[in-house]
Order: C-alpha cells, then sequence, then structure tokens
C-alpha cells in the first residue's frame, strides 16, 4: 500500500529576495488508522484544508529521503529562542527610555 502525505509550498520575499520553501502539513504514515495515510483519504483532507482557506497545497507520494529531509529542513524553523533575565532587562530599559513604562516600574529596576 502507498503512503501519501500533504505538504504547502511557501512562497515570500526576504530581504528582497524571492524565496520558497516546502513544509510537510501531515504525516506520512498511519499510526492511529490504519487507512490515514491512502490517497483518497489524504485528497479528501486536503480539499478540506483547501475550504479552510490554506493556499498552495500538494498531495505527494511518501519517498522516504525526500520526506525526511523536508522534516529536517522545517524543524530549522521551529526552534525557539529562550530568554534570559537579561534580554527582560534589556526590553524593560529600553521601554523606559521610550516612555512606555512609568516613573514607578523605573524605581523597581
Amino acid at each position: 500500500m502507498s503512503k501519501y502525505y500533504i505538504s504547502q509550498t511557501i512562497v515570500e520575499i526576504v530581504d528582497g529576495r524571492l524565496t520558497g520553501r516546502e513544509v510537510v502539513l501531515t504525516r506520512a504514515d498511519a499510526r492511529v488508522d490504519k487507512d490515514a495515510a491512502r490517497l483518497q483519504n489524504v485528497k479528501l483532507f486536503k480539499s478540506k484544508l483547501e475550504a479552510m482557506g490554506i493556499p498552495n497545497l500538494h498531495v505527494n507520494k511518501y519517498d522516504k529521503k525526500r520526506y525526511n529531509k523536508l522534516v529536517r529542513e522545517q524543524n530549522k524553523y521551529r526552534k525557539e529562542v529562550k530568554l534570559t533575565v537579561a534580554d527582560i532587562a534589556e526590553m524593560t530599559q529600553q521601554a523606559v527610555e521610550a516612555d512606555l513604562l512609568t516613573k514607578e516600574c523605573e524605581d523597581n529596576v
């Protein structure tokens, strides 16, 4: 049985240059529902996503090498940067300097 998944192409302008990337939206395996990765069900779900207004969707046949490469690439965009106490102090100082915070808050810093 062949497996399928849905991906989305994102085209954007970054620093004046046109860039594009492909993001995997659904899994290519069927862990919960054994028929979840069948072509008929994937096409049905794609039509539901398009009805919700999500553009540039594609149904792809599962190729392990390509699928894993896409997942690794998109994980780079998901990494979150932890805020440190120094970052918060710097942001507070900038807000005080821009008169966004009251004088009372400046006394507490």
